[in-house]
C-alpha cells in the first residue's frame, strides 16, 4: 500500500512538473511557471525516492541508506522554499520590493538547507536494518532535524495560504476562484502532512532512530496533497468544463424562480419581453444563462416602466408593516422592493400614475450587483417577498382600499 500511494503521489507531481516545463518553454518564461514546476519537480522527486520499492533499488547505486534520507529531506525543504517563491506571485508587494522579497526568502531557503544538513551530519546517522540511527546521545539532534524540517514547512505553507486566501477574495466567481481554493486545501492537507514527520522527532528523543521512508498516513496526506495541488494549478483549463454545466443549472433554476416576479410584470406590461416566443418557453441548459440574462433585463425593464405608477405611501406602509414584524422572519431590503412593485402594480391596472417615487435609497440592496448571477440573486430574493411577504400582502390590502377609496371619490365627483 506505501509503495502505491508513494508511487501515485510522485507521479501526480512528475508528470505536472514536466508538463509546465515543456508548455513554457521558449521565450520569455513567468517566474512563477518556473517556481511551480521546480515545487512539483522537488516534491514528486522525493516522494519517489521514499517510495520502497526505489529505495531498494538506490541501496546498490547510494553509498548508504541515510545518504538517500538526506537527500529526500532536502529535496522537501526545496520544495518548501519554492511555495514562498510562488506565494510572491499570487499576492506580490509592491514592485520596488518583489525582488528583495525574493532574495530574502531564497537566503532563507539556503540557511534553512545549511541548517538541516549541520544537523544530519552532526547526529551522526547509521543505518540499522530499516532504521536510521543517531550516534549514541544525539538524537535530540536527529529530532533538532526533523523540528527544523516541520517548522520550515509549515511556515512555507502559512504565507502561501494567507497569499491565497487574500487572492481569493478579490477574484470573482469562477475556475481561477475555484483553483485558489483548491490551493488552500492542500496547502492545509500539506501543513498535516508535514506535522506529521513529528513521530520521528518524538521517536529520535525516545529511541534515538527513525524508520526509513515513510508510512501509509504520510503518503496518503501526499497523495491528497498532490492531487489537491495539480488540479488547483490547473484549473482554469478544465474549471470551465467542470464548472460550466453546474452554471447553467443554477441559471434555469434561477430562471424558474424568476417566473412569478416577470409573470406579474408581464402581465399588465407585455413589451418588457424582448423574445415573447422564448420568453414563455423553459430554457434548455444550453441556453440558461443567456435566458437568465434576458429575463433579468426584463424583470428591470418593467421596475422602471412602473416608476409613473410608483407611490410614496407604499413604501412608507412597508416600512411600518416591518416594524410590526418579526424582523427575523423577513428580507427586509426585499420586501421593501415587493412591496413597491406590487403597489405600482395594482396601480397600473387601476390605470393611476403618481409624480413621485418612493425613496431609491432604502431599496437598494447593500451587496453590490455586479454580475448577472448577482442580479439574478437578488431579484430571486424579491420574487420570494413577492409571494410569500405577509408585509406585501399588507401593503396590497391597503394599496387595493386606497384605490377603491379614490374611485369611489371620483364617482361621487
Amino acid at each position: 500500500m506505501t509503495n502505491l500511494t508513494a508511487s501515485l503521489a510522485a507521479l501526480v507531481f512528475l508528470v505536472f512538473a514536466v508538463h509546465r516545463l515543456v508548455t513554457t518553454r521558449g521565450g520569455r518564461v513567468d517566474p512563477a511557471h518556473r517556481d511551480v514546476a521546480g515545487f512539483a519537480l522537488c516534491a514528486g522527486t522525493a516522494m519517489l525516492l521514499n517510495a520502497p520499492a526505489v529505495m531498494d533499488s538506490l541501496d546498490r547505486l547510494l553509498p548508504s541508506p541515510d545518504a538517500e534520507l538526506l537527500l529526500t529531506y532536502q529535496l522537501n525543504v526545496a520544495a518548501a522554499a519554492f511555495l514562498v517563491l510562488i506565494a510572491l506571485t499570487i499576492d506580490p508587494p509592491a514592485a520596488e520590493r518583489k525582488a528583495l522579497c525574493r532574495r530574502r526568502r531564497i537566503r532563507a531557503a539556503v540557511l534553512v538547507q545549511a541548517a538541516a544538513l549541520g544537523l544530519f551530519l552532526g547526529a551522526g546517522v547509521t543505518t540499522v536494518g530499516a532504521s536510521a540511527v543517531a550516534a549514541p546521545g544525539r538524537g535530540w539532534v536527529l529530532a533538532s532535524y526533523n523540528v527544523l524540517f516541520a517548522g520550515y514547512s509549515c511556515w512555507c505553507l502559512y504565507v502561501l495560504a494567507q497569499a491565497v486566501i487574500r487572492q481569493t477574495r478579490r477574484t470573482p466567481p469562477g475556475s481561477l476562484r475555484t483553483g485558489l481554493r483548491l490551493a488552500t486545501l492542500a496547502a492545509a492537507t500539506a501543513a498535516v502532512w508535514a506535522l506529521w514527520s513529528l513521530d520521528d522527532a518524538a521517536a529520535n528523543l525516545a529511541q534515538g532512530s527513525q524508520g526509513l521512508g515513510e508510512d501509509v498516513v504520510s503518503t496518503t496526506l501526499g497523495m491528497v496533497t498532490a492531487v489537491l495541488a495539480t488540479a488547483g494549478a490547473t484549473a482554469t483549463r478544465w474549471g470551465d468544463r467542470i464548472t460550466a454545466p453546474l452554471r447553467r443549472l443554477r441559471a434555469r433554476r434561477a430562471h424558474k424562480n424568476l417566473e412569478p416576479l416577470w409573470s406579474a410584470l408581464y402581465a399588465e406590461l407585455p413589451e418588457i419581453a424582448l423574445d415573447p416566443d422564448a420568453a414563455v418557453r423553459r430554457p434548455g441548459l444550453r441556453r440558461a444563462e443567456f435566458a437568465l440574462y434576458r429575463r433579468v433585463i426584463e424583470i428591470r425593464d418593467g421596475s422602471l416602466a412602473l416608476r409613473a405608477y410608483q407611490q410614496t405611501e407604499a413604501l412608507t406602509w412597508a416600512m411600518e408593516a416591518l416594524d410590526r414584524a418579526d424582523p427575523a422572519a423577513a428580507d427586509p431590503e426585499a420586501v421593501l422592493e415587493a412591496a413597491v412593485i406590487a403597489a405600482a402594480l395594482e396601480n397600473k391596472r387601476a390605470g393611476r400614475t403618481h409624480s413621485g417615487t418612493p425613496d431609491q435609497h432604502r431599496r437598494t440592496p447593500t451587496a453590490h450587483l455586479e454580475t448577472t448571477e448577482d442580479e439574478a440573486a437578488w431579484l430571486v430574493r424579491v420574487t420570494r417577498a413577492l409571494i410569500h411577504s405577509r408585509v406585501v400582502g399588507d401593503v396590497l390590502d391597503r394599496m387595493r382600499d386606497h384605490v377603491a377609496a379614490g374611485t369611489e371619490s371620483s364617482g361621487r365627483a
